[in-house]
């Protein structure tokens, strides 16, 4: 859940969370894996069961959003074309500002169908190719502050990307029915992602935003 929107590209990388094989780099790969396990345990208290472990240091698909702007402009497009608002004055949104009902949905106010889209980490996050009902936010212990003798702890979000890619395809029809630079934006942003989606699904592995 951003809180602004920075103009940089977002990549989209579905692989194994595991960076590194054995091989390449044996310490980092006994650090990273274990990170891993423990994300696999906590998912399974939320009754999410899936292999992070396999083939670690794969890359099997590499594509990316040219802006976070994008993935922002499709997350308000959605949220609004569900309810069948006028999205025409969208276009002209002030950037520097929250759209309000994506702020309501992001705090639990209101509810939204494309729950996978628009209630997930816009960058850092993850999609597992196994379907589940609504996105999973852990916490956990990061790594301890050099100024003060105690771990940060740090939130990372999980959705599917099964049930992504039918949220996408869902919304595909009705932005494209949508005119303006944002909505064209918005709309090349959603095939990007449902791509992703498509191969996380395919190679069963994660699709990780960066």
């Amino acid at each position: 859940m951003s809180d602004g929107m920075p103009t940089h590209k977002l990549d989209l990388v579905v692989g194994s969370m595991i960076s590194v094989s054995p091989d390449e780099d044996r310490a980092m790969y006994e650090e990273e894996k274990s990170w891993v396990e423990d994300v696999q345990d906590l998912l399974r208290d939320e009754g999410i069961d899936v292999n992070l472990t396999s083939a670690p240091g794969t890359e099997e698909w590499v594509g990316g959003i040219d802006a976070f702007a994008d993935l922002y402009n499709l997350r308000r497009f959605a949220a609004h074309l569900e309810r069948g608002n006028d999205v025409s004055a969208l276009n002209a949104n002030d950037e520097d500002e929250i759209d309000p009902l994506l702020a309501d949905i992001w705090e639990g106010a209101e509810p939204t169908k494309f729950t996978h889209l628009i209630n997930h980490q816009g960058e850092g996050g993850y999609y597992l190719p196994v379907d589940f009902d609504e996105p999973i936010w852990l916490s956990y212990e990061g790594e301890e502050s050099d100024e003060e003798d105690w771990e940060e702890e740090e939130v990372v979000s999980f959705g599917s990307s099964v049930a992504l890619a039918r949220e996408l395809n869902e919304l595909e029809p009705m932005l494209a029915k949508v005119s303006g630079a944002d909505a064209e934006s918005a709309l090349k942003a959603l095939r990007t992602f449902r791509e992703a989606a498509a191969k996380s699904i395919e190679f069963k592995l994660p699709l990780i935003l960066w």
